[in-house]
């Protein structure tokens, strides 16, 4: 069984190869010049001033504008801030030099009737908004929050889409084990807010866990799934961010790993040896959480292992890696019902490159992105489904692994892989600069997106 389970994680994310210091930012043409939009200084009394903490909470929202895929920022300048008077800076602002140095969008940050308000002004239609503020606790780690919230309403607002700073992120942190009687690794499952900072760890069990996700929709709350080594076969589990408790979530006996569950929560999909090898199960959940009937065998290939599953957003169809061909590649097929006897042969989708892992399908359906060595490099690439393309995303010296899309469709998160480092990685498909967003010790891995 440990062997079968070796094998699955090596298909997912275990290609290595030598460890660099740093993570190389690709710079590529963007299909159109993105709008630029200026960001103030924090207006306020200044014998209230708290400089250090503003400027603070205004790089959070520097932070998520700047990557936010549809604005470039403008730098500050000095004589720009006299523009800007305070105690009302959305009743007595001018627009016109605005207008003629082509910037059509300003957000200012301020202090108004004892609250941290944002006001955003659209120069091109000439309109203005203050968006409700919030009480200062003096705590960055609440206060960035909200900062995150206002800034996903000024990118709904802005242009036109929902924006993903106010998500988490959950992922597993890999550690040495200090215990020399102990297995070499420990790994446990963590949470983040979608910039990398307010890290916490949220499981606990001293043992090896891999693959987390959030369970999707309301009616779960705020559970995740998670699959963990702690009774020495991987199993799948389901635990809580209020009440971290596990509790087996597959009923099947032999070792379970690579689970995804479907946008509406009804089936979840994952890697199973309970025939003998690693084959592709699927079982369906009611929203309660609890299994319907028993989990069936969707795909099985001789001599070949199958691995990460990933729903198409309708839940009809879900694509896989599986080597039944030679090196790993993915491949699709029709989501079948246990009355279906009709055996389903599985559509190659990637051509380009000879070893695929890790697919996940976009929200809106339209791309897929995996993890494929490119001149011996694991980079990320995109699957179009509508120009039957696929076109390489990164670039630089680290292998790269287990993408994961955001709501939204234009943002996806990674994690590095090599020998001594792994980090987590912020991407879009506008600018297509990665962004470090978590960093320090311990080996950052398969970061899953909060659904909404």
């Amino acid at each position: 069984m440990l062997k079968i389970g070796i094998k699955l994680l090596l298909i997912l994310s275990c290609f290595t190869s030598q460890a660099y210091a740093e993570e190389l930012q690709v710079h590529l043409s963007t299909r159109a010049p993105l709008p630029p939009l200026y960001i103030s200084q924090v207006k306020t009394d200044p014998e209230q001033y708290d400089w250090r903490y503003f400027d603070e909470l205004r790089s959070v929202l520097i932070f998520d504008l700047n990557i936010s895929g549809h604005c470039t920022l403008v730098d500050p300048k000095p004589e720009w801030e006299n523009r800007f008077q305070w105690p009302d800076v959305k009743r007595n602002i001018d627009l016109t030099p605005w207008e003629r140095q082509k910037i059509p969008f300003i957000v200012v940050p301020e202090m108004f009737e004892g609250k941290f308000c944002l006001v955003a002004f659209n120069v091109q239609k000439k309109t203005s908004k203050r968006y409700s503020g919030f009480d200062l606790t003096g705590k960055l780690e609440v206060d960035r929050k909200e900062i995150h919230r206002l800034a996903d309403a000024l990118q709904r607002d802005l242009f036109g889409t929902q924006g993903v700073s106010s998500l988490r992120l959950i992922y597993t942190q890999r550690t040495r084990n200090p215990d020399p009687k102990g297995a070499d690794w420990l790994s446990e499952v963590w949470v983040c807010d979608s910039d990398g900072a307010n890290s916490a760890q949220i499981t606990n069990e001293g043992s090896y866990c891999v693959s987390p996700g959030f369970l999707p929709g309301k009616a779960w709350g705020s559970d995740f799934f998670y699959v963990s080594y702690q009774g020495g076969q991987s199993k799948i589990y389901r635990s809580s961010l209020k009440e971290p408790k596990a509790e087996p979530f597959v009923s099947l006996r032999g070792s379970q790993l690579l689970p995804a569950i479907s946008a509406k929560g009804s089936q979840i999909a994952f890697i199973a040896d309970a025939a003998g090898r690693p084959d592709l199960f699927i079982q369906n959940v009611d929203p309660s959480g609890k299994m319907i009937g028993k989990a069936r065998q969707l795909f099985s290939a001789p001599r070949a292992t199958q691995a990460s599953p990933t729903f198409s957003p309708d839940g009809r169809q879900i694509a896989f890696v599986s080597d039944k061909d030679g090196p790993p590649r993915i491949y699709m097929m029709d989501v079948t019902t246990p009355k279906d006897t009709k055996r389903h042969i599985p559509h190659l989708l990637t051509k380009k490159n000879r070893e695929n892992t890790s697919p996940t399908w976009s929200p809106d359906g339209k791309k897929l992105a995996y993890s494929a060595k490119t001149e011996g490099i694991r980079q990320i690439w995109i699957y179009d489904f509508e120009t039957d393309e696929e076109k390489q995303l990164t670039s630089g010296p680290e292998n790269k692994e287990n993408p994961s899309w955001a709501p939204d469709n234009l943002h996806l998160v990674y994690n590095t892989e090599s020998d001594d480092i792994c980090e987590l990685f912020l991407i879009n498909l506008t600018q297509r600069e990665p962004v470090l967003i978590a960093k320090g010790s311990g080996q950052k891995r398969f970061p899953s997106w909060e659904r909404r």
